[in-house]
């Protein structure tokens, strides 16, 4: 099976995951909603530390962010969404780096399929648009940028900026919901 097969796989898979569990929120948002703002200052800590949990796995976040955005309103769920993302995006980019140590990679350039251009991997361009790419365009910039040994200061930050920009736009759109369905 091609990598393009496997990826469009995956992307299903994460897809239908993600839906899945807006759809359990929504069905139990209530008892959610009661577990998470009844829990304190835990209530974030257990939301950031499921960005980090499926920081490994295919699964994206962005369900998580819209959950977020509907128990804890836009500036909190931004703020939990952006925190958590980049604690995931942390995680991912270590995890290059071990990919680094066993595959000893090489090379500066990385090609967007979608674009179908070379960016380097180290741009500013590539680090924080590449997040931006449908599916896994997020975990593939991390990973690379630890594969690549870029340095953590300007990881770090390009991240932030992304995840900031996403957090907001997935956070809002579940505070929305909250609205429309509440």
């Amino acid at each position: 099976m091609d990598n393009e097969k496997k990826t469009a796989r995956w992307t299903i898979v994460g897809a239908l995951i993600s839906g899945a569990i807006v759809v359990l929120a929504l069905k139990y948002f209530s008892n959610l909603e009661e577990l998470l703002k009844s829990s304190g200052i835990l209530g974030p800590l257990i939301s950031v530390g499921l960005y980090g949990l499926f920081s490994v796995t295919p699964v994206p976040t962005d369900s998580l962010t819209i959950v977020n955005g509907m128990v804890f309103g836009i500036l909190g769920g931004t703020i939990i969404a952006t925190v958590g993302n980049t604690v995931a995006a942390l995680v991912e980019y270590f995890l290059g780096l071990k990919v680094r140590d066993a595959t000893g990679t090489k090379g500066k350039t990385f090609t967007i399929p979608i674009i179908k251009k070379k960016f380097p991997v180290n741009s500013v361009m590539f680090l924080i648009f590449g997040r931006f790419l449908p599916g896994y365009g997020g975990k593939i910039v991390s990973v690379l940028g630890g594969m690549y040994k870029i340095s953590l200061w300007k990881y770090t930050w390009t991240a932030l900026v992304a995840n900031f920009i996403g957090a907001l736009m997935f956070a809002y759109g579940g505070h929305l919901l909250r609205l429309l369905v509440f």
